[in-house]
């Protein structure tokens, strides 16, 4: 199995879109609030996320 950048990239969104809805479901203004330190991760995942897209992004671009 090859994986190649532009996969990379569909994954990452993907991955960015259900950080984002579990934020809006389960983070501090919902109506179901989860820990604080799950937030938090969340929000480190979303800034990775966004480090691995930038990378592939110039790779692919290149």
């Amino acid at each position: 199995m090859t994986i190649t950048y532009t996969d990379l990239i569909e994954w990452a969104e993907a991955q960015k879109r259900q950080k984002f809805t579990w934020l809006e479901d389960h983070g501090p203004r919902s109506k179901h609030p989860r820990p604080e330190t799950e937030t938090e991760n969340k929000k480190r995942d979303i800034a990775m996320l966004d480090s691995v897209l930038a990378l592939c992004r110039g790779r692919v671009s290149a």
